[in-house]
Order: structure tokens, then C-alpha cells, then sequence
């Protein structure tokens, strides 16, 4: 397939408008213009690319195979080529280019704050906006475009939309409440937590934290009693302040200086680890805002993390 110099925006633009559409008749309507020049910007395109796009059916018309790449990757260039006039509009006029992410609580917390605070340091001139919520709403907003890139712990199911990429793993710790009798254990082994009470986060997509923890007590024997199932592990810290139960998180969760949380121990189990990672769309087109924002979240990672032996942390890769 050979693409012209003739070949422009508005071409592309009005190829897409008659697929929406379903007729040259309403796109044309829509862009309010005659039909006889929409009708030769699709032939002329079509001679430019020398590929059928349409087939006609009367007035129907049914995409070819050439169609249909066509326009999915069409409409992409289209989004990105507004995306990138307004991203540098707004640098022009002094605006800050925007961001939107989705994110945990605790994430929210412990990293976001340190990049919010590199974007300051590096004058880049960009608004964040955080959307906080289960990982199951956080897929939702970013199908829906309602944010740009999302940052969640599930082992994310493989699905065509989506680009996952592991920022980092790292071990599982337990939250004992006060007093507890392995409360001065360096370490804490899962088959001796047989009888507790479990607080575990519901899984809203994927496989995550509480899969893995109730697997490992299948292994070592039994089954756990659950007693609470929630979707924040903030609340299920505070619950086991007093005394409900115990339950488990990341270790990064040790960072959080600003809360009075349990004692967190080491879960002395090398298969349990958890994933934070990143989630885009496949065919999305990032604006430069979120290009520059996932790589001061790896350099925060980095910076953080590098020397804590039980984190490893996955090398910043820029396409």
C-alpha cells in the first residue's frame, strides 16, 4: 500500500466522518458540505492508497480489510494530532498540559506525591489530576478515556485493549495487632497463621493479593477463616489496630510514615509477591503529559526502591 504526498488530515478526517456516519449522504450532513466533493476525497483517497476501502452495497456501504485499518488507526492519528495542537497551545500560552491517572489510595500516598514534587523541581509545567478507586473502576475510566494511564497491583487478565507493564514486585508483609504473640518475630510463616481472622481485599480484576495469600494457606494445609472482605487496605489496617483480625500488604506499605499502622512483619513465603504496575490502551496515543509523568514514575522508583533488596524494581525502557 503506497500513501501519497497528496494524502492530508482532512481526507483522513472525512474517510472517518462517512464511516461513523454510514452514508457519504449523512457525513456529508454532518460536516455540512455537498456530496459530490465528499464522495472524490474518498475516491481520490482510495486511488492515493491504491485500496479499496468501501464496499458498495446501494447506498450501504461495508468497510474492505484496507477499510478497516485504515480507520482504526486513523482515528488514532486524528485524537493524537488534536491531542499534541492543544498539549502545545496550552505550553504557548504558559497552561499547564494535563494529566489524568488512576491509582490506590496508598499509592497515592507514597508515590504520587514524589513525582507531583519532581514536576515542580523540573519546571514541566503539568496538572495531575488522580482518580483513586479499585483496580475494576480504574480499567473502566481508562476504556471510557476518562484517564490516561492507570496504576494497579492485580495481576491484570491478558486482554487485547490493554498494555500492562510491571513497574516493580515486592514481598508480602502481615499487619498484627498489638500484643499479638508473633508480634516480636523478625518473620512470620503462613502455616502459622492457621485460626486467625483474615481480612482480605476483594480482587476487582484479575488475580491479586488475596488469590495468592489464600492459595499458600491451601498449601500449607488449610483453608483460611475469612472473616472481612473489603477493597482498601487502609481500612483493614485500622481494623486490625483493633484487634478484628489480621491482614496483609505490600511492602511498600512500610513507607507510610504519616499513619499509625500495626506491626507489619515480614510473611515468610518467597512465592508471594505482589506487582504494582502501569495500564494504557493498546492502541492509545499518549500525550507528551503522560509520556513525561510515567518516566518520573520510574525514577521516583528508582530512586526509592534501588536499595531495598526485597524490591525489584523493572528498568525504565523509553520507545
Amino acid at each position: 500500500m503506497y500513501v501519497g504526498d497528496d494524502m492530508n488530515f482532512d481526507k483522513l478526517s472525512y474517510f472517518v466522518r462517512v464511516v461513523e456516519k454510514g452514508s457519504i449522504t449523512k457525513a456529508a450532513i454532518s460536516l455540512n458540505m455537498t456530496q459530490p466533493p465528499l464522495s472524490k476525497s474518498i475516491k481520490d483517497l482510495e486511488i492515493e492508497l491504491e485500496s479499496k476501502l468501501f464496499e458498495r452495497h446501494g447506498k450501504r456501504l461495508e468497510l474492505t480489510e484496507a477499510g478497516k485499518l485504515l480507520y482504526e488507526k486513523g482515528k488514532n492519528i486524528l485524537l493524537y494530532s488534536e491531542k499534541l495542537v492543544e498539549e502545545v497551545n496550552m505550553l504557548n500560552n504558559g497552561k499547564e498540559r494535563i494529566v489524568n491517572i488512576g491509582c490506590s489510595t496508598v499509592a497515592n500516598i507514597t508515590i504520587i506525591p514524589k513525582v507531583i514534587k519532581k514536576i515542580r523541581e523540573k519546571n514541566l509545567n503539568i496538572q495531575v489530576n488522580v482518580f483513586e478507586g479499585p483496580s475494576s473502576y480504574l480499567i473502566e475510566q481508562l476504556r471510557f478515556k476518562k484517564i490516561d494511564i492507570a496504576f494497579v497491583r492485580n495481576i491484570i487478565e491478558k486482554k487485547d485493549d490493554l498494555e500492562v507493564k510491571v513497574l516493580y514486585t515486592e514481598p508480602v508483609y502481615v499487619a498484627l495487632p498489638k500484643g499479638h504473640k508473633f508480634e516480636g518475630n523478625k518473620t512470620v510463616e503462613i502455616e502459622k497463621l492457621k485460626g486467625e481472622k483474615f481480612l482480605l481485599p476483594h480482587s476487582t480484576t484479575g488475580y491479586g493479593l488475596a488469590e495468592y495469600i489464600i492459595d499458600a494457606c491451601e498449601v500449607s494445609g488449610y483453608s483460611p477463616t475469612v472473616s472481612y472482605w473489603g477493597t482498601q487496605n487502609l481500612p483493614m489496617l485500622e481494623m486490625v489496630a483493633n484487634n478484628i483480625g489480621i491482614a496483609f500488604v505490600p511492602a511498600s506499605f512500610k513507607d507510610i510514615s504519616m499513619l499509625n499502622l500495626p506491626t507489619l512483619l515480614p510473611l515468610n513465603s518467597g512465592s508471594i509477591h505482589t506487582r504494582f504496575n502501569s495500564v494504557e490502551l493498546k492502541d492509545g496515543l499518549s500525550k507528551t503529559a503522560t509520556e513525561d509523568f510515567i518516566e518520573l514514575i520510574y525514577e521516583v522508583i528508582e530512586e526509592n526502591y534501588k536499595d531495598r533488596k526485597e524490591i525489584n524494581t523493572i528498568p525504565f525502557t523509553k520507545i
